[in-house]
């Protein structure tokens, strides 16, 4: 009895959290978001202040959540590889992100259309690149001059796959969601195919 009343609360608290951050991002698509105050998110997500207090101090909070939420998330299917698996074949981590971005996409719409979110995301592509540099390619490679151009064409990679997901969401693009994986990886494979040998040459004076 008591396991299935913790059951219930949790599946009440999910469900109080979801509804806060919906209303949040619905709001900040019609107005500013420094005008958007807990009155409007209650009233929006048709629940009591006190539903609101129980989960977020304040708006701020609950933006600061439903960013961190999203990169957690990620993360989470990032770390489910090594960084030398992604980097030979990354189709199945792309696959992921687009499924997960899919599974709610209306949401994720919202959220990408959020002045500043572009930025956001972009500050924490570090901890992503910080993954890529502990590949064990990077190791391998003695040369000062290769191993500074594969970390730059690894930075190139991310900046890339990152706005293309980002103009896929909202729809820049003609490519959708479910086409972007193999685009990415089609890209990824043809810049990498041969890469030692072209960052050899490349690096020379």
């Amino acid at each position: 009895m008591e396991e299935t009343r913790k059951k219930a609360e949790y599946r009440s608290s999910i469900r109080s959290k979801t509804l806060i951050k919906r209303a949040l991002l619905e709001l900040m698509q019609e107005k500013a978001f420094e005008s958007i105050s807990v009155s409007d998110i209650v009233r929006k997500a048709d629940i009591n202040r006190g539903t609101f207090y129980a989960h977020f101090k304040s708006p701020h909070d609950v933006l600061f959540k439903i960013q961190d939420d999203m990169f957690s998330e990620l993360t989470t299917l990032l770390n489910r590889y090594t960084p030398d698996e992604v980097m030979r074949d990354p189709q199945p981590i792309f696959r992921q992100i687009s499924e997960f971005l899919i599974s709610d996409i209306a949401y994720y719409r919202m959220l990408f259309k959020v002045a500043g979110i572009h930025e956001y995301l972009s500050n924490n592509k570090d901890k992503i690149f910080s993954y890529f540099m502990s590949s064990n390619l990077l190791s391998q490679i003695s040369d000062k001059g290769m191993r500074k151009n594969l970390i730059a064409l690894i930075d190139f990679w991310l900046c890339g796959i990152f706005d293309v997901y980002y103009d896929s969401v909202l729809e820049k693009i003609p490519l959708r969601l479910d086409e972007v994986p193999s685009f990415c990886s089609r890209v990824v494979s043809l810049s990498s195919k041969g890469s030692l040998e072209f960052l050899e040459v490349f690096s020379r004076p």
